[in-house]
């Protein structure tokens, strides 16, 4: 394949082959960790990505560019030099593409056989009612794990366990968090993480893992769509387990605490200053503060 008129008609070849035939399924921890190279065959575009979706497509100007580079890095190295590509493993075969899709096509036209892939286990619908009915509690805090959890540049960070090899978890966790995690569960709450993006499910338990702390709740990947109606119905099955089950929810921002009850449209709002240093401390303040007034 050698042109984009050519790519265009493989494209559309593959969408209406699997059209309504994907399932996502866990890849193996084996799997995950044996196959770092796909072809280029066993990779299938996702429906649901604007580069497939008719009115926005591939850019054929970012094609070019990464074809250029791949065959400078095969020139100069002899190997393709690239960011793996995020992928979920489907049946009937292969992997769906999460992330990556300009690199993939770029691969196909320049006649690339195989290309690099992180294989991620996201969560799904039947995942949430899994961790529902392992737990036994009827309160949970959420937090975001992009914008909260993760440290960025400004924020001051736990000190990284000698354990953990930062080239496969280069995510630096922010100050207090552990302690914040270890404080909600000591007051009967379920902790749960929440991620737009792909993360597998497994790397955030190890992660958290090594910083001796457990969470009941991992949500990946929130920005996908779904377009399946099987599992758009187990999602509204799992919402209303979790409606069901969670009397209280404590969602955990930057600068406030919000608290919500189920079957209620009253709320409990509170504000932590701007980047204050303390910012774990305050949450456990308010909670406790919060607590207290409720037992008089």
């Amino acid at each position: 394949m050698s042109d984009s008129t050519g790519f265009s008609a493989y494209l559309k070849s593959e969408l209406e082959k699997y059209k309504g035939v994907y399932v996502p399924v866990k890849a193996s921890p084996l799997e995950s960790i044996l196959f770092n190279k796909v072809s280029v065959k066993k990779l299938h575009p996702n429906p649901n990505d604007e580069f497939c979706i008719d009115s926005v497509g591939p850019s054929y100007r970012i094609i070019s560019e990464y074809q250029k580079k791949f065959r400078e890095d095969i020139a100069r190295n002899g190997i393709l030099d690239t960011e793996p590509l995020m992928v979920e493993k489907v049946r009937p075969d292969g992997y769906m593409i999460l992330n990556g899709h300009h690199r993939w096509a770029a691969a196909i036209i320049a006649g690339i056989d195989k290309m690099p892939v992180n294989i991620v286990n996201l969560t799904k619908p039947s995942d949430i009612i899994k961790m529902l009915e392992k737990s036994d509690r009827n309160k949970r805090v959420t937090f975001d794990l992009d914008e909260i959890i993760f440290a960025s540049e400004e924020d001051r960070f736990e000190d990284i366990p000698s354990s953990l090899d930062t080239s496969k978890f280069p995510e630096k966790v922010r100050l207090g968090v552990p302690a914040l995690f270890h404080f909600f569960h000591s007051r009967g709450y379920d902790v749960w993480v929440f991620s737009s993006k792909y993360y597998s499910m497994d790397y955030i338990k190890k992660l958290f893992k090594k910083y001796s702390v457990d969470v009941d709740g991992i949500v990946t990947g929130t920005a996908r769509k779904l377009d399946n109606t099987g599992v758009v119905e187990k999602k509204k099955t799992a919402d209303q387990l979790i409606a069901n089950k969670y009397k209280e929810t404590i969602s955990v921002d930057n600068d406030s605490v919000l608290r919500t009850y189920s079957g209620s449209k009253e709320f409990d709002h509170f504000d932590i200053p701007e980047n204050d240093e303390r910012w774990s401390a305050k949450v456990m303040k308010i909670v406790e503060e919060a607590i207290a007034n409720e037992q008089q």
